[in-house]
């Protein structure tokens, strides 16, 4: 698996693996026309049932009102890509399978409301930093915490997150001490 490239890459890598998926950063998914490659930032799938789910997850900064939310579409979210990805992943995780959930979802660092509200008109979850912490990342560490994969001596606000999970700790962290504001 690639490095992530930002911060906010790691953390969303953290985050899925936390929750049970199968993590790639930087996925090659075609050749752009003028040459270089197009990778997608981030994405998790895992096969439930007999359901393959993707989260296909981008991050950055979201502006340009309609320009900008189109251009996220065509460039990360397109057909094209999507299709890659699928494809990708059913033969990693040697799924044959046709039940797929896709989901794209767009996770800014900074951004401007109506891009927001336009990408979301275009089939785009987008889940601002903040509320992305708040409502996944904190439900998932607490839901691991309640049923971790070992067996702990201790149960609930004493189970410690791995170690390899440090910015996960450190929101967890935080939010123990009171100091996440808003959630």
């Amino acid at each position: 698996m690639p490095f992530p490239k930002t911060w906010a890459e790691e953390l969303i890598i953290e985050w899925l693996h936390l929750d049970g998926f199968l993590v790639e950063a930087n996925l090659p998914v075609s050749v752009a026309k003028r040459g270089g490659r197009l990778e997608v930032d981030i994405v998790g799938a895992r096969i439930s049932g007999n359901m393959l789910e993707i989260k296909h997850i981008e991050t950055g900064q979201l502006s340009g009102g309609q320009e900008g939310a189109n251009r996220v579409k065509e460039k990360k979210f397109s057909n094209d890509v999507c299709s890659s990805v699928i494809n990708y992943f059913k033969q990693r995780l040697s799924f044959t399978g046709n039940r797929i959930n896709y989901q794209k979802v767009f996770i800014p660092t900074h951004w401007s409301n109506p891009t927001i509200k336009t990408l979301t008109q275009l089939g785009i979850t987008v889940k601002p930093l903040p509320d992305f912490i708040c409502h996944e990342i904190l439900p998932t560490i607490q839901k691991w915490k309640q049923n971790p994969p070992h067996q702990p001596q201790t149960k609930g606000k004493y189970v410690t997150l791995p170690e390899s999970y440090w910015l996960l700790q450190l929101i967890d962290y935080l939010n123990d001490r009171r100091l996440l504001k808003g959630c």
